[in-house]
């Protein structure tokens, strides 16, 4: 109990005695101290005191050698304490003002990788996503050799993923109202741009259903242009999908759409026949 007991009282002396070094290197320390001791904090990984420091040297060395240092080591503070939009503002900033500097390549990687990490939930607003995917294309264009080529292809799939997905979900959601035509074209366009999706399989499914659908309600004006865009559809699907489980299902909206097309071409031979009466008359 007295180890313990003398080893706290340790922790606390050493601790304050940090604390009053640290409020008077901030409050009155000349810039090379408050370097180093801006230093000593980053490498304990104590951001938020390396951090302030850091903030006060940016002024202090603004338009010096010593910026480049300082402004790098300011974003890695932002980047430990999480503030992903300040610390990738940061690393742009850096790229921006030394694009030959040291630390140009990592900077403007950390810049598309902050993004990366403010990139929300699928169900939520993606701008984030897309600035995200578009500093990415702009990091592998300037360094298309980069050892970080690697991490920017994963992320940029998880990206497009999740853009995949919530547009998936969008375009299902056409199909689950009942609007199927608004729904075939919304997903065909997925397909269009996202042809990685892994569920393209069940998007090309919903898009012969909806034609099926669309035939099967549709008013005579407009029975024979969708039957032969939904038979065109089915044949399309069977030759893709020769073992899809949803075929069996389609077999039977196609033999439903092939009885209601049939007894609309029979509506329409006795209308012409009649319409041959009535001339005759």
């Amino acid at each position: 109990m007295r180890y313990i007991l003398f080893t706290v009282i340790i922790a606390f002396i050493v601790s304050s005695c940090g604390s009053n070094k640290y409020q008077k290197t901030l409050k009155n320390g000349d810039a090379s101290k408050k370097m180093e001791l801006a230093e000593y904090y980053y490498k304990k990984k104590d951001y938020y005191r390396a951090s302030t420091l850091f903030e006060q040297l940016m002024e202090t060395y603004s338009g010096t050698s010593m910026a480049e240092k300082v402004t790098y080591y300011s974003a890695y503070c932002n980047y430990g304490l999480q503030n992903n939009i300040l610390a990738g503002y940061q690393f742009k900033t850096y790229y921006e003002n030394f694009p030959t500097g040291k630390w140009a390549e990592e900077c403007l990687y950390m810049y598309s990788y902050c993004l990366f990490l403010e990139s929300q939930n699928w169900y939520l607003d993606q701008t984030d996503t897309y600035k995200a995917l578009e500093a990415i294309r702009i990091f592998i264009s300037v360094y298309p050799d980069s050892k970080y080529i690697s991490e920017c292809n994963q992320e940029m799939d998880k990206l497009r993923n999740k853009l995949g997905y919530k547009a998936y979900r969008n375009a299902k959601l056409y199909y689950n109202i009942g609007e199927y035509t608004s729904a075939i074209v919304a997903l065909q366009n997925v397909i269009k741009d996202y042809p990685e999706i892994p569920q393209k399989e069940e998007l090309d499914y919903l898009t012969v259903k909806s034609h099926f659908l669309l035939t099967n309600n549709s008013v005579d004006s407009k029975i024979e242009t969708r039957y032969k865009a939904a038979i065109t559809s089915i044949q399309q699907y069977e030759i893709e999908y020769p073992e899809s489980k949803y075929l069996n299902e389609l077999k039977k909206l196609k033999y439903k759409s092939d009885s209601i097309y049939k007894k609309y071409m029979k509506r329409m031979e006795l209308k012409k026949e009649k319409e041959k009466e009535e001339q005759k008359s």
